[in-house]
Protein backbone atom coordinates (compact mmCIF):
# COMPACT_ATOMS: atom_id res chain seq x y z
CA UNK A 1 0.00 0.00 0.00
CA UNK A 2 1.33 3.63 -0.94
CA UNK A 3 -0.36 6.36 0.15
CA UNK A 4 0.11 10.51 -1.05
CA UNK A 5 1.03 13.11 2.31
CA UNK A 6 -1.96 14.14 3.28
CA UNK A 7 -3.23 18.00 2.45
CA UNK A 8 -5.11 18.93 5.66
CA UNK A 9 -7.44 22.19 5.98
CA UNK A 10 -8.81 22.21 9.33
CA UNK A 11 -11.15 25.02 9.58
CA UNK A 12 -12.43 25.47 5.71
CA UNK A 13 -14.63 28.50 4.66
CA UNK A 14 -17.21 26.27 3.03
CA UNK A 15 -16.69 22.51 3.99
CA UNK A 16 -19.70 21.73 2.36
CA UNK A 17 -18.09 22.61 -1.09
CA UNK A 18 -15.58 19.71 -0.70
CA UNK A 19 -17.23 16.15 -1.61
CA UNK A 20 -17.06 12.86 0.52
CA UNK A 21 -15.06 10.98 -0.10
CA UNK A 22 -15.46 7.69 -2.10
CA UNK A 23 -17.08 4.52 -1.22
CA UNK A 24 -20.78 3.26 -0.59
CA UNK A 25 -22.79 2.46 2.64
CA UNK A 26 -24.03 -0.64 1.94
CA UNK A 27 -27.46 -2.01 3.67
CA UNK A 28 -29.86 0.00 5.25
CA UNK A 29 -29.06 -0.22 9.35
CA UNK A 30 -26.50 -2.76 8.68
CA UNK A 31 -24.19 -0.56 6.23
CA UNK A 32 -21.00 -2.97 5.23
CA UNK A 33 -20.80 -4.50 8.99
CA UNK A 34 -20.92 -8.23 7.70
CA UNK A 35 -18.09 -8.09 5.52
CA UNK A 36 -16.06 -5.74 7.37
CA UNK A 37 -16.29 -8.52 10.90
CA UNK A 38 -15.48 -11.31 8.30
CA UNK A 39 -12.22 -9.77 8.20
CA UNK A 40 -11.52 -6.10 8.61
CA UNK A 41 -8.36 -6.70 6.74
CA UNK A 42 -9.64 -7.99 3.84
CA UNK A 43 -12.35 -5.46 3.77
CA UNK A 44 -9.64 -2.65 4.02
CA UNK A 45 -7.59 -3.87 1.20
CA UNK A 46 -10.26 -4.40 -1.12
CA UNK A 47 -11.56 -0.95 -1.19
CA UNK A 48 -7.87 0.35 -1.41
CA UNK A 49 -7.31 -1.16 -4.51
CA UNK A 50 -10.83 0.32 -5.43
CA UNK A 51 -10.71 3.67 -4.31
CA UNK A 52 -7.05 4.68 -2.98
CA UNK A 53 -6.05 5.46 0.37
CA UNK A 54 -9.24 7.59 1.92
CA UNK A 55 -12.47 5.93 1.38
CA UNK A 56 -15.86 6.06 3.31
CA UNK A 57 -18.12 3.02 4.42
CA UNK A 58 -20.92 2.46 7.00
CA UNK A 59 -19.63 0.04 10.16
CA UNK A 60 -20.75 -1.15 13.32
CA UNK A 61 -23.57 1.35 13.18
CA UNK A 62 -21.55 4.87 12.31
CA UNK A 63 -20.64 6.55 9.21
CA UNK A 64 -16.92 5.64 8.58
CA UNK A 65 -13.90 7.18 6.77
CA UNK A 66 -10.86 5.17 6.04
CA UNK A 67 -7.67 6.40 6.12
CA UNK A 68 -4.59 4.06 5.12
CA UNK A 69 -0.85 4.57 5.66
CA UNK A 70 1.15 6.19 8.06
CA UNK A 71 1.09 10.00 7.31
CA UNK A 72 -2.72 9.57 7.70
CA UNK A 73 -1.69 7.97 11.31
CA UNK A 74 0.16 10.56 12.12
CA UNK A 75 -2.68 12.66 11.10
CA UNK A 76 -5.04 11.06 13.43
CA UNK A 77 -2.30 10.76 16.41
CA UNK A 78 -2.07 14.56 16.54
CA UNK A 79 -5.89 15.01 16.10
CA UNK A 80 -6.16 13.80 19.64
CA UNK A 81 -8.26 16.84 21.22
CA UNK A 82 -7.82 19.14 18.54
CA UNK A 83 -10.41 17.60 15.69
CA UNK A 84 -10.99 14.13 17.05
CA UNK A 85 -11.80 11.89 19.90
CA UNK A 86 -11.89 8.81 21.13
CA UNK A 87 -14.56 6.38 20.40
CA UNK A 88 -15.55 3.51 22.13
CA UNK A 89 -18.79 0.74 22.18
CA UNK A 90 -21.61 1.44 24.24
CA UNK A 91 -20.99 -1.99 25.44
CA UNK A 92 -16.80 -1.66 25.74
CA UNK A 93 -18.05 1.75 27.77
CA UNK A 94 -20.04 -0.20 30.09
CA UNK A 95 -18.16 -2.79 31.23
CA UNK A 96 -14.30 -0.32 31.12
CA UNK A 97 -15.75 2.01 33.08
CA UNK A 98 -16.22 5.73 32.39
CA UNK A 99 -13.28 6.69 34.68
CA UNK A 100 -11.13 4.63 33.45
CA UNK A 101 -8.13 6.36 31.67
CA UNK A 102 -8.69 4.90 28.42
CA UNK A 103 -12.59 6.60 28.28
CA UNK A 104 -12.32 10.02 29.87
CA UNK A 105 -10.99 13.06 27.40
CA UNK A 106 -8.89 16.38 27.24
CA UNK A 107 -7.11 17.72 30.09
CA UNK A 108 -8.45 15.15 32.63
CA UNK A 109 -6.98 12.14 30.38
CA UNK A 110 -3.64 14.19 30.66
CA UNK A 111 -3.67 15.07 34.05
CA UNK A 112 -4.56 11.05 34.67
CA UNK A 113 -1.68 9.87 32.72
CA UNK A 114 0.48 12.56 34.02
CA UNK A 115 -0.19 10.57 38.07
CA UNK A 116 -0.06 7.25 36.48
CA UNK A 117 3.44 7.74 34.31
CA UNK A 118 5.80 7.34 37.04
CA UNK A 119 4.54 3.62 37.99
CA UNK A 120 5.46 2.41 34.48
CA UNK A 121 8.61 3.67 34.05
CA UNK A 122 11.67 1.49 32.78
CA UNK A 123 13.00 2.14 36.34
CA UNK A 124 9.99 1.37 37.94
CA UNK A 125 10.40 -2.01 35.73
CA UNK A 126 13.20 -2.73 36.75
CA UNK A 127 12.45 -4.42 40.52
CA UNK A 128 9.78 -6.42 38.78
CA UNK A 129 12.32 -8.43 36.65
CA UNK A 130 13.26 -11.01 39.22
CA UNK A 131 9.13 -11.26 39.73
CA UNK A 132 8.31 -11.89 36.19
CA UNK A 133 11.25 -14.38 36.23
CA UNK A 134 10.17 -16.37 38.65
CA UNK A 135 6.74 -16.61 37.68
CA UNK A 136 7.45 -17.34 33.96
CA UNK A 137 10.69 -20.11 34.96
CA UNK A 138 7.17 -21.55 37.27
CA UNK A 139 4.79 -22.28 34.12
CA UNK A 140 7.08 -22.95 31.91
CA UNK A 141 8.20 -25.75 33.40
CA UNK A 142 5.12 -27.08 34.14
CA UNK A 143 4.60 -27.10 30.59
CA UNK A 144 7.80 -28.52 29.45
CA UNK A 145 6.73 -31.52 32.32
CA UNK A 146 3.59 -32.18 30.54
CA UNK A 147 3.60 -35.35 28.45
CA UNK A 148 2.32 -34.65 25.26
CA UNK A 149 1.02 -31.68 23.59
CA UNK A 150 -0.83 -28.78 24.98
CA UNK A 151 -2.56 -25.62 23.85
CA UNK A 152 -0.37 -22.72 23.99
CA UNK A 153 -3.02 -19.66 24.55
CA UNK A 154 -4.96 -20.58 27.57
CA UNK A 155 -1.63 -21.32 29.28
CA UNK A 156 -0.25 -18.02 27.67
CA UNK A 157 -3.52 -16.23 29.45
CA UNK A 158 -2.85 -17.75 33.16
CA UNK A 159 0.79 -16.82 33.36
CA UNK A 160 0.08 -13.39 32.05
CA UNK A 161 -3.05 -13.12 34.34
CA UNK A 162 -0.81 -14.17 37.32
CA UNK A 163 1.78 -11.83 36.19
CA UNK A 164 -0.45 -9.04 36.12
CA UNK A 165 -1.81 -9.97 39.83
CA UNK A 166 1.35 -10.19 41.03
CA UNK A 167 2.91 -7.15 40.25
CA UNK A 168 -0.52 -5.41 41.36
CA UNK A 169 -0.87 -6.75 44.59
CA UNK A 170 2.47 -7.90 45.14
CA UNK A 171 2.52 -10.38 47.95
CA UNK A 172 -0.42 -10.25 49.33
CA UNK A 173 -3.06 -13.02 49.03
CA UNK A 174 -6.03 -12.25 46.59
CA UNK A 175 -8.57 -15.29 44.80
CA UNK A 176 -6.57 -16.09 41.99
CA UNK A 177 -9.28 -19.12 40.92
CA UNK A 178 -11.97 -16.70 41.58
CA UNK A 179 -10.05 -13.11 39.50
CA UNK A 180 -9.45 -15.44 36.57
CA UNK A 181 -12.87 -17.05 36.02
CA UNK A 182 -14.40 -13.45 36.44
CA UNK A 183 -11.61 -12.19 34.26
CA UNK A 184 -12.43 -14.20 31.66
CA UNK A 185 -16.33 -13.90 31.31
CA UNK A 186 -15.65 -10.40 31.34
CA UNK A 187 -13.29 -9.76 28.99
CA UNK A 188 -15.39 -12.27 26.73
CA UNK A 189 -18.18 -9.69 26.38
CA UNK A 190 -15.97 -6.76 25.53
CA UNK A 191 -16.20 -6.92 21.31
CA UNK A 192 -19.78 -8.54 21.08
CA UNK A 193 -20.92 -6.64 18.03
CA UNK A 194 -24.95 -6.38 20.25
CA UNK A 195 -24.27 -5.63 23.40
CA UNK A 196 -27.38 -6.74 25.63
CA UNK A 197 -27.74 -6.53 29.24
CA UNK A 198 -29.24 -9.85 29.57
CA UNK A 199 -28.35 -12.82 32.33
CA UNK A 200 -28.60 -15.25 29.64
CA UNK A 201 -26.69 -13.38 27.00
CA UNK A 202 -22.77 -13.08 26.71
CA UNK A 203 -22.68 -9.35 27.50
CA UNK A 204 -24.81 -9.87 30.50
CA UNK A 205 -22.77 -12.23 31.76
CA UNK A 206 -19.71 -9.82 31.44
CA UNK A 207 -21.32 -7.23 33.65
CA UNK A 208 -22.72 -9.34 36.20
CA UNK A 209 -18.48 -10.39 36.36
CA UNK A 210 -17.64 -6.59 35.90
CA UNK A 211 -19.69 -6.51 39.40
CA UNK A 212 -18.02 -9.22 40.75
CA UNK A 213 -14.56 -7.97 40.35
CA UNK A 214 -15.26 -4.69 40.99
CA UNK A 215 -16.58 -5.55 44.55
CA UNK A 216 -13.75 -7.45 45.25
CA UNK A 217 -11.12 -5.49 43.88
CA UNK A 218 -12.74 -2.40 46.03
CA UNK A 219 -12.42 -4.08 49.13
CA UNK A 220 -8.84 -5.18 48.83
CA UNK A 221 -8.32 -1.65 47.82
CA UNK A 222 -9.71 -0.33 50.69
CA UNK A 223 -8.35 -3.26 53.23
CA UNK A 224 -4.77 -1.60 51.42
CA UNK A 225 -6.19 2.08 52.68
CA UNK A 226 -5.72 1.11 55.90
CA UNK A 227 -1.95 0.57 56.15
CA UNK A 228 0.36 2.90 57.13
CA UNK A 229 3.32 1.88 54.58
CA UNK A 230 2.55 0.39 51.64
CA UNK A 231 4.57 -2.09 50.25
CA UNK A 232 6.38 -1.65 46.84
CA UNK A 233 4.18 -3.00 44.32
CA UNK A 234 1.66 -1.38 41.54
CA UNK A 235 -1.02 -0.93 43.99
CA UNK A 236 1.03 0.29 46.63
CA UNK A 237 2.19 2.81 44.05
CA UNK A 238 -1.33 4.42 43.22
CA UNK A 239 -2.20 4.54 47.06
CA UNK A 240 0.90 6.69 48.11
CA UNK A 241 0.82 10.19 48.63
CA UNK A 242 2.77 12.00 46.26
CA UNK A 243 5.98 14.01 46.97
CA UNK A 244 4.55 17.25 45.38
CA UNK A 245 1.73 17.25 47.89
CA UNK A 246 -0.93 16.16 45.40
CA UNK A 247 -3.41 13.90 47.09
CA UNK A 248 -3.92 10.05 45.65
CA UNK A 249 -5.93 8.73 43.39
CA UNK A 250 -9.72 7.99 44.71
CA UNK A 251 -10.24 5.00 45.57
CA UNK A 252 -13.10 4.24 42.61
CA UNK A 253 -10.55 5.75 40.31
CA UNK A 254 -8.07 2.95 41.56
CA UNK A 255 -10.31 0.25 40.96
CA UNK A 256 -11.54 1.00 37.79
CA UNK A 257 -7.44 1.66 36.92
CA UNK A 258 -6.69 -2.19 38.20
CA UNK A 259 -9.42 -3.16 36.06
CA UNK A 260 -8.10 -1.47 33.11
CA UNK A 261 -4.74 -2.74 34.09
CA UNK A 262 -5.72 -6.26 34.22
CA UNK A 263 -6.96 -6.01 30.68
CA UNK A 264 -4.22 -4.10 29.03
CA UNK A 265 -1.65 -5.80 30.43
CA UNK A 266 -2.78 -9.60 29.76
CA UNK A 267 -4.65 -10.11 26.47
CA UNK A 268 -2.16 -7.72 24.65
CA UNK A 269 0.83 -9.73 25.90
CA UNK A 270 -0.79 -12.69 26.01
CA UNK A 271 -1.56 -12.51 21.60
CA UNK A 272 2.44 -10.86 21.14
CA UNK A 273 4.18 -13.64 22.48
CA UNK A 274 1.91 -16.68 21.33
CA UNK A 275 1.87 -15.37 18.13
CA UNK A 276 6.15 -14.82 18.75
CA UNK A 277 6.31 -18.46 19.31
CA UNK A 278 4.13 -19.59 16.68
CA UNK A 279 6.04 -17.39 14.00
CA UNK A 280 9.57 -18.65 15.78
CA UNK A 281 8.83 -22.38 15.36
CA UNK A 282 7.97 -21.82 11.95
CA UNK A 283 11.21 -19.64 11.18
CA UNK A 284 13.61 -22.09 12.57
CA UNK A 285 16.81 -20.17 11.23
CA UNK A 286 15.64 -16.73 13.13
CA UNK A 287 15.43 -19.25 16.18
CA UNK A 288 18.36 -20.54 16.29
CA UNK A 289 19.92 -16.73 16.01
CA UNK A 290 17.98 -15.80 19.04
CA UNK A 291 19.23 -18.99 20.84
CA UNK A 292 22.64 -17.55 19.86
CA UNK A 293 21.56 -14.00 21.24
CA UNK A 294 20.93 -15.14 24.66
CA UNK A 295 23.86 -17.81 25.08
CA UNK A 296 25.99 -15.57 27.21
CA UNK A 297 23.19 -14.95 29.52
CA UNK A 298 24.29 -16.54 33.10
CA UNK A 299 22.61 -16.05 36.73
CA UNK A 300 19.47 -14.09 37.41
CA UNK A 301 17.61 -11.50 34.59
CA UNK A 302 18.51 -8.13 35.04
CA UNK A 303 17.13 -5.00 33.31
CA UNK A 304 20.23 -3.72 32.03
CA UNK A 305 21.17 -7.29 30.75
CA UNK A 306 18.01 -7.73 28.70
CA UNK A 307 18.69 -4.22 27.68
CA UNK A 308 22.21 -5.47 26.18
CA UNK A 309 20.77 -8.15 23.75
CA UNK A 310 18.86 -6.17 21.35
CA UNK A 311 18.31 -8.91 19.21
CA UNK A 312 15.28 -9.84 21.84
CA UNK A 313 13.89 -6.26 21.41
CA UNK A 314 14.10 -7.12 17.45
CA UNK A 315 12.46 -10.40 18.01
CA UNK A 316 9.74 -8.81 19.83
CA UNK A 317 9.35 -5.89 17.69
CA UNK A 318 9.30 -7.88 14.25
CA UNK A 319 6.33 -10.28 16.26
CA UNK A 320 4.03 -6.82 16.42
CA UNK A 321 4.79 -5.65 13.00
CA UNK A 322 3.76 -9.04 11.36
CA UNK A 323 0.93 -9.68 13.35
CA UNK A 324 -0.21 -6.61 15.56
CA UNK A 325 -1.62 -7.42 18.92
CA UNK A 326 -4.13 -4.71 18.26
CA UNK A 327 -5.07 -4.41 14.85
CA UNK A 328 -6.87 -0.69 15.22
CA UNK A 329 -8.85 1.74 17.56
CA UNK A 330 -11.50 4.36 16.40
CA UNK A 331 -12.08 8.30 16.80
CA UNK A 332 -14.83 10.19 15.89
CA UNK A 333 -14.70 13.65 14.43
CA UNK A 334 -15.60 16.71 16.68
CA UNK A 335 -16.17 19.23 13.88
CA UNK A 336 -15.85 18.51 9.69
CA UNK A 337 -12.15 18.31 8.52
CA UNK A 338 -11.23 18.30 5.13
CA UNK A 339 -8.34 15.62 4.25
CA UNK A 340 -6.27 14.79 0.84
CA UNK A 341 -9.58 17.22 -0.57
CA UNK A 342 -12.14 14.99 1.09
CA UNK A 343 -14.74 16.31 4.08
CA UNK A 344 -15.38 14.12 6.73
CA UNK A 345 -18.22 15.68 8.43
CA UNK A 346 -18.53 16.14 12.18
CA UNK A 347 -18.99 12.84 14.06
CA UNK A 348 -18.14 9.83 11.88
CA UNK A 349 -15.71 7.63 12.64
CA UNK A 350 -12.19 7.19 11.79
CA UNK A 351 -10.00 3.65 12.11
CA UNK A 352 -6.69 4.03 13.10
CA UNK A 353 -5.92 1.44 11.18
CA UNK A 354 -2.28 -0.01 12.96
CA UNK A 355 -2.40 -3.36 10.88
CA UNK A 356 -2.22 -1.60 7.37
CA UNK A 357 0.41 0.69 9.21
CA UNK A 358 2.39 -2.13 9.63
CA UNK A 359 2.62 -3.52 5.76
CA UNK A 360 2.70 -2.28 2.37
CA UNK A 361 5.17 -0.32 0.58
CA UNK A 362 7.07 1.44 3.66
CA UNK A 363 7.53 -2.13 4.82
CA UNK A 364 10.26 -3.93 2.43
CA UNK A 365 9.01 -7.03 1.83
CA UNK A 366 6.64 -6.61 3.80
CA UNK A 367 5.36 -10.09 4.58
CA UNK A 368 8.43 -11.47 5.60
CA UNK A 369 9.42 -12.27 9.02
CA UNK A 370 12.87 -10.51 9.32
CA UNK A 371 13.54 -9.50 12.89
CA UNK A 372 16.66 -7.78 11.64
CA UNK A 373 14.86 -4.88 9.96
CA UNK A 374 14.89 -3.54 13.43
CA UNK A 375 18.26 -3.16 13.54
CA UNK A 376 20.69 -0.23 14.14
CA UNK A 377 21.65 -0.78 10.52
CA UNK A 378 18.36 -1.18 8.79
CA UNK A 379 16.06 1.08 11.11
CA UNK A 380 13.27 0.29 8.95
CA UNK A 381 10.81 1.59 11.62
CA UNK A 382 12.41 5.16 11.41
CA UNK A 383 9.28 6.78 9.84
CA UNK A 384 7.04 7.90 11.96
CA UNK A 385 3.38 6.05 11.62
CA UNK A 386 4.89 2.76 10.72
CA UNK A 387 5.51 0.40 13.52
CA UNK A 388 2.61 1.69 16.11
CA UNK A 389 1.88 -1.83 18.04
CA UNK A 390 1.02 0.19 21.21
CA UNK A 391 -0.73 3.27 19.57
CA UNK A 392 0.83 6.97 19.31
CA UNK A 393 0.04 10.52 20.02
CA UNK A 394 -1.44 11.36 23.60
CA UNK A 395 -3.13 8.30 24.28
CA UNK A 396 -0.15 5.84 22.95
CA UNK A 397 -0.42 3.02 25.76
CA UNK A 398 0.91 3.49 28.87
CA UNK A 399 1.83 0.29 29.87
CA UNK A 400 4.32 0.08 26.49
CA UNK A 401 7.58 -0.70 29.00
CA UNK A 402 6.09 -3.26 31.26
CA UNK A 403 5.00 -4.84 28.18
CA UNK A 404 8.08 -4.61 26.80
CA UNK A 405 10.37 -5.91 29.83
CA UNK A 406 7.64 -9.01 30.33
CA UNK A 407 8.10 -9.98 26.78
CA UNK A 408 11.60 -9.51 26.80
CA UNK A 409 12.20 -11.88 30.13
CA UNK A 410 9.79 -14.54 29.08
CA UNK A 411 11.21 -14.70 25.53
CA UNK A 412 15.09 -14.84 26.72
CA UNK A 413 14.02 -17.52 29.25
CA UNK A 414 12.54 -19.79 26.37
CA UNK A 415 15.25 -18.94 24.01
CA UNK A 416 17.83 -20.35 26.72
CA UNK A 417 16.12 -22.87 28.11
CA UNK A 418 13.60 -24.47 26.23
CA UNK A 419 12.76 -26.10 22.84
CA UNK A 420 8.78 -26.29 21.11
CA UNK A 421 7.49 -27.28 17.89
CA UNK A 422 4.33 -27.04 16.43
CA UNK A 423 1.55 -29.85 16.70
CA UNK A 424 1.05 -31.46 12.74
CA UNK A 425 -2.10 -31.01 11.23
CA UNK A 426 -3.83 -27.80 13.36
CA UNK A 427 -6.04 -25.19 12.08
CA UNK A 428 -3.51 -21.57 11.95
CA UNK A 429 -6.24 -20.15 9.95
CA UNK A 430 -6.00 -16.45 12.01
CA UNK A 431 -9.20 -14.98 13.39
CA UNK A 432 -9.18 -11.51 14.18
CA UNK A 433 -11.31 -9.92 16.46
CA UNK A 434 -10.88 -9.19 19.30
CA UNK A 435 -7.27 -10.13 18.94
CA UNK A 436 -5.47 -12.06 16.02
CA UNK A 437 -5.31 -15.92 17.05
CA UNK A 438 -5.31 -19.01 15.12
CA UNK A 439 -8.21 -21.25 15.46
CA UNK A 440 -6.33 -24.04 17.02
CA UNK A 441 -4.89 -22.04 19.79
CA UNK A 442 -1.19 -22.38 18.76
CA UNK A 443 -0.60 -26.50 19.84
CA UNK A 444 2.52 -27.13 20.97
CA UNK A 445 5.30 -29.55 22.48
CA UNK A 446 7.79 -28.04 24.73
CA UNK A 447 10.78 -29.53 26.15
CA UNK A 448 13.53 -28.42 28.28
CA UNK A 449 16.67 -27.64 26.50
CA UNK A 450 19.74 -29.96 28.14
Amino acid sequence: MTDQTPQVDLNPASPEKFPLPPGRSGLPLLGETVEYLRSSRDFTERRFRQYGGVFRSHVLGSPTVFLVGPEAMQWIFAGEGKYLKNRWSNGVRQLLGANCLSLIEGDEHLERRRLLAPHFSYATMRGFVPVIESLATRHFERWAAQPGDFTLWPSMRELAFEIALTLIFGQDAVDVPFLTRHFQTWTAGLFVPFPVNLPWTMFGRAMASKKAMIDYLDKVVAERQKRTEQPPDLLGSLLQHREDGEQPLSRETIVEELQLLLFAGHDTTVTATSNLMLLLAQHPDVLQRGREAVASLEGPLTLDGLRAMPYLAQLIQEGMRLIPPIGGAFRVTTRDVIYNGYRIPKGWTVPVGIRYAHGGANWPDSERFDPDRFSAERNEHKKSGTFIPFGGGPRICLGQHFAMVEMSVMLALLLKHYTWELVPGQDLEYTQIPFPKPKSGIQLRVRRLG
